[in-house]
């Protein structure tokens, strides 16, 4: 049996797939809304794709886990008296590398992002409107980043896989 069988790695793949369809497609457009969604789906699918890798993880250490997270894992695996290398390196990366980023743009595709006050201007006739510069996608990660996270988590998973051996 394969390894994408047995350990369900396709739904990792796919979510790494999807990431890369939404890259291009927002590389594709010039209308700014549909780049924006596409640069959050691209977001949401990386996200989704480190999900379904801890769930390979717990299929993998045959956890009894249904929503994995890095501390659960962690957790049954020290019952368990082992560690998982692959969880030492995620939590290193996701306190100060590209998951810890990564997460970070998850959560500001979650809420709308705390709006700046508009400072006042001179009262003349031209500035009665107030204007608001904030520019919607100021906090989104462009394209280049988006794609470096691929690559990033696609080499991260793959090295993993590499290393794992029967348990």
């Amino acid at each position: 049996m394969s390894r994408v069988a047995r350990y369900h790695a396709d739904r990792t793949n796919q979510k790494l797939y999807f990431a890369r369809l939404a890259c291009l497609q927002a590389e594709q457009t010039d209308h700014v809304q549909q780049i924006q969604a596409y640069r959050e789906a691209a977001v949401f699918h990386l996200h989704g794709a480190i999900l379904a890798f801890l769930q390979e993880l717990v299929r993998y250490y045959r956890l009894n886990d249904a929503q994995p997270t890095l501390k659960s894992i962690e957790e049954h695996m020290g019952e368990k008296g082992q560690v998982s290398p692959e969880v030492t390196v995620m939590q290193q990366l996701a306190r100060d590398g590209f998951i810890a980023e990564l997460k970070r743009a998850y959560r500001m595709c979650q809420y709308s992002p705390e709006p700046t006050a508009p400072a006042p201007e001179q009262e003349t006739s031209s500035n009665l409107i107030i204007k608001v510069t904030q520019g919607p996608q100021s906090w989104l990660p462009d394209i280049e980043i988006l794609r470096e996270w691929h690559r990033e988590l696609s080499r991260l998973i793959d090295g993993f896989r590499n290393e794992m051996v029967e348990f």
